[in-house]
């Protein structure tokens, strides 16, 4: 009896952590399809730590010998339609955080090079004040001056 009351109480707590879980990445995948990241930002732990726990319920219910015995037929199935849904919104999950990291790394190295592209070389100036940039632009046109008016 005390078996069955344990696996109940696995199948209960996976029926817990997996509804949590799936309306995280819900909200997480929305989040990341809105690129609102302080929202993504905000389920990181909550995220983490709810796997963590989905994780271990799992491996213990694999361990136990009993596994699914004495566990009513409808709560089996539910645990199995929450499985099959959060593995569907965590590949989604997946695909979408890779698509968000390549995209901001890609973003970042041609914010990088649009930079490097932009910046000039430092001049070197000739005994007659001309910066080499001038006299590439043809600018060199001579020294200038100013007119004090108030003389």
């Amino acid at each position: 009896m005390a078996e069955i009351l344990e696996a109940k109480e696995r199948v209960d707590d996976l029926v817990f952590i997996a509804g949590h879980l799936i309306e995280i990445l819900e909200k997480e995948n929305l989040a990341l399809q809105e690129h609102d990241y302080e929202v993504v930002r905000s389920l990181i732990e909550q995220k983490t730590k709810l796997s963590r726990a989905y994780e271990i319920r799992v491996l213990g219910m694999e361990k136990s010998e009993q596994k699914l015995n004495g566990i009513d037929a409808a709560v089996i199935d539910h645990l199995r339609q929450q499985s099959i849904k959060l593995q569907t919104l965590v590949e989604t999950n997946a695909k979408m955080l890779d698509v968000n990291i390549k995209t901001g790394k890609l973003y970042m190295n041609v914010l990088a090079d649009s930079v490097k592209s932009s910046s000039r070389n430092a001049d070197t100036y000739s005994s007659r004040g001309f910066s080499s940039d001038d006299s590439m632009n043809g600018k060199n046109n001579g020294a200038s001056f100013a007119i004090d008016e108030n003389l």
